[in-house]
């Protein structure tokens, strides 16, 4: 172990003494996640409400009371097509109007998070103590958000409990001695506990007092910086990440050149010894790319998530992932120009393609596909769960298992592949 650090070490060593190394690692890709971050800011930033489609077939005071809930749960939500302006900001295009199919489709097609449906009856069917059910229809894959189903969940806890107050109430009641109930007071007597304690409810008993700075008049300018940069640094970190990483299929080329591996050979290191230093040489390069760039984002004020640890292993599979890539490649280029024009092609082919230089969520559904087959899509997917979804480990799980994967296999060709001459 102690050889494959110290090769590691001379590694990064003979890296750092570069200046242009230096200014490359740092002030390059800072400069380019804040310009990005603008550019996105500006086109993207006043999309933060999630689309959502609500059908009302109650258009009761109940279905209306259940759907202002829903706002106190989450005042993100754009509740479509009832809330939709003049930007069309539910991206109905020409239609006025939904259908049940639309809606699915559009869930289907990525255009709305959920579907919510309140059937027709909701309302009398609360009121009479009956069963009723709100329909709830998302995306089952891995970017299918959790906080709108929470938002609905805690929604319908409220109906719930002042349904439960009102039948203990009632029940309680007509066991005092003295209080008997026909049917018709017994019914107008529920209704007031249950009246009663939705009130209570909505008066919210125990909340949380949220306080929050003076703003000042660019304040909206910048919060849309902050959800520009927000997409900014873990993207412009993920492609500074892979320039920098690549950079290794270059070094063993020119070390194969120079005749430096074939010396190594008579040292007492083996083949995986040394393979593993020039791996981890670059794997800690990688790192170090992402420290840099995030710790503009934590200095500009980001949002980078609740999981600081979920955060640190979508940074880690994904640096892995490109490593092992790097060094897959570079056991088969013979020149230089082959290794340096590689890189920069893959750098500037999968960072696009996998959403590091815009959401993936603007781009039509096949490419979304087609950009999974970059490394990059799957660890914006971890970063965007993190930082705009608030998520966690549980999370980012599946993106995480993907990009070890890719580890396993880069790696395992890799080494079956490494020369040194």
């Amino acid at each position: 172990m102690n050889k494959i650090v110290n090769i590691a070490i001379n590694d990064l060593r003979v890296f750092l003494k570069d200046r242009s190394n230096i200014i490359f690692l740092t002030l390059v890709p800072l400069a380019m996640t804040y310009i990005i971050g603008i550019v996105n800011g500006g086109a993207f930033g006043s999309s933060s409400q999630l689309r959502v489609d609500l059908f009302d077939l109650d258009n009761s005071a109940l279905s209306a009371q259940f759907i202002a809930s829903l706002h106190e749960a989450n005042s993100s939500l754009l509740l479509c097509p009832a809330e939709n302006d003049e930007n069309d900001s539910c991206q109905m295009g020409d239609k006025t109007v939904l259908t049940r199919e639309d809606a699915e489709q559009r869930v289907k097609d990525g255009d709305t998070l959920a579907l919510i449906e309140i059937p027709a009856g909701f309302g009398a069917a609360v009121e009479a103590f009956q069963p009723t059910h709100i329909t709830y229809v998302s995306n089952d894959s891995f970017t299918a958000p959790g906080f709108i189903r929470q938002a609905v969940d805690a929604a319908v806890l409220r109906v719930n409990g002042a349904i439960v107050a009102a039948r203990v109430g009632t029940d309680v009641a007509g066991q005092i001695q003295g209080i008997t109930f026909d049917e018709a007071s017994r019914e107008a007597f529920s209704k007031q506990v249950y009246d009663r304690a939705a009130g209570i409810w909505e008066a919210n008993p125990v909340s949380v007092q949220y306080e929050q700075t003076a703003q000042t008049e660019t304040s909206e300018q910048s919060g849309g910086l902050q959800s520009g940069l927000a997409q900014s640094v873990p993207g412009m970190g993920s492609m500074f990440v892979m320039f920098t990483v690549f950079g290794g299929m270059t070094l063993l080329v020119v070390e194969r050149k120079q005749w430096t591996l074939q010396r190594l050979v008579a040292l007492p290191v083996s083949r995986a010894q040394l393979l593993g230093g020039k791996i981890l040489s670059r794997f800690l390069l990688g790192i170090l790319q992402y420290a840099v760039v995030f710790a503009m984002g934590i200095l500009m004020g980001v949002n980078l998530g609740k999981d600081p640890i979920a955060l640190i292993l979508v940074m880690v599979s994904y640096t892995l992932a490109i490593t092992a890539l790097s060094f897959a490649l570079g056991t088969q280029l013979k020149t230089e120009e082959q290794a340096s024009g590689l890189s920069l092609l893959l750098s500037l082919a999968l960072a696009p393609l996998g959403g590091a230089w815009w959401p993936l969520d603007i781009v039509p559904e096949f490419m979304r596909t087609i950009g999974h087959i970059s490394p990059v899509a799957w660890a914006m997917d971890g970063f965007n769960q993190l930082t705009f979804f608030q998520g966690g480990l549980g999370d980012v799980l599946l993106p995480i298992g993907v990009l070890l994967a890719m580890s396993a296999v880069f790696f395992a060709i890799a080494v079956s592949r490494f020369k040194y001459e």
